[in-house]
C-alpha cells in the first residue's frame, strides 16, 4: 500500500521537515502494528520531537524540532494557532469558498461531530482549487487545530472527502484524499518567517486523474499572500 514512511524536504539544526506518506501512524497506537514515523524519524536523525498532529490517513507536510528549544518554540505557535496551514483535498462536490466556523466535540465510534453546545470552537477557510460533475479538488486552511476539523467541516458542506472511511463510505482503506500541502511559521533560530510546500502524493495524484481534476491548480496558487 504504501511507496515510502516519509520523504525528507529540510532540515537543520533546529528544523526536520518531511512528507508523510497516506497510512503511517505518527506516534505509536494500540490500533497500529507498524513502527510510527517518530520511531523511524529517531533512528535516522537522532534527536526529534513532535510539534504537531497528522491523522495517520493524510499524508503531506510535518514539521518536526530537533532539539528541546526549537521544539517549545514552534510546538507554542501550533497551540496558539499561529502556523499557516494549507491543506489539498479531494472531494465529491464542489463548495462556495468561504469561512466556516463551527464548534466541534467528540461523537462516537471515533468520530466528531458539529456541536453547538459542547463543541469547541473551530474555523476552517475553503477555496476550490478545480471542479467539475465528477469531484472537485479543494483548498482548506484550518486556523484551529480540532481533530478532524477538516473532515468534519468539508462534510458540514455536503462535499464530503473523496475517501474517507468514517465520514463518506465505509471502506477497509483507511488512507484519505487529503494532504496538508503548505505551511508557514517563525523560524526559532531568528524569529523570521519560513515556510514549506510538499509535492502532490501519488495517492492524491491518482484520484486528481481519475476525476480529470487540474494539478496544476495547486502549483499556481499563491500561498505566501493569505
Amino acid at each position: 500500500m504504501n511507496e515510502y514512511s516519509y520523504i525528507e524536504i529540510y532540515k537543520d539544526k533546529n528544523i526536520l521537515a518531511v512528507q508523510k506518506n497516506h497510512g503511517i501512524y505518527v506516534i505509536p497506537d494500540r490500533k497500529n502494528t507498524v513502527t510510527p514515523l517518530i520511531d523511524i524519524l529517531r533512528h535516522d536523525y537522532g534527536e526529534v520531537y513532535v510539534t504537531h498532529r497528522l491523522d495517520a490517513g493524510t499524508g503531506g507536510l510535518m514539521i518536526f524540532a530537533r532539539n528541546k528549544t526549537a521544539h517549545r518554540h514552534i510546538s507554542l505557535q501550533f497551540e496558539k494557532s499561529s502556523v499557516t496551514k494549507y491543506y489539498i483535498a479531494v472531494t465529491e462536490n464542489k463548495i462556495v469558498p468561504q469561512s466556516l466556523m463551527l464548534p466541534i466535540a467528540k461523537s462516537n465510534h471515533g468520530k466528531y461531530s458539529i456541536n453547538f453546545k459542547s463543541g469547541k470552537k473551530a474555523v476552517t477557510s475553503f477555496y476550490n482549487l478545480s471542479s467539475n460533475d465528477k469531484g472537485a479538488l479543494i483548498l482548506a486552511s484550518p486556523k484551529t487545530g480540532r481533530t478532524h476539523q477538516i473532515r468534519v467541516h468539508i462534510k458540514a458542506l455536503k462535499a464530503p472527502l473523496y475517501q474517507d472511511f468514517l465520514y463518506n463510505k465505509k471502506v477497509d482503506d483507511k488512507r484519505l484524499t487529503l494532504q496538508c500541502f503548505y505551511m508557514g511559521f517563525l523560524n526559532p533560530a531568528n524569529e523570521k518567517y519560513i515556510s514549506f510546500t510538499s509535492n502532490i502524493t501519488n495517492f492524491m495524484l491518482q484520484y486528481i486523474n481519475m476525476l480529470e481534476l487540474s494539478e496544476k491548480s495547486v502549483y499556481q496558487y499563491n500561498y505566501e499572500s493569505k
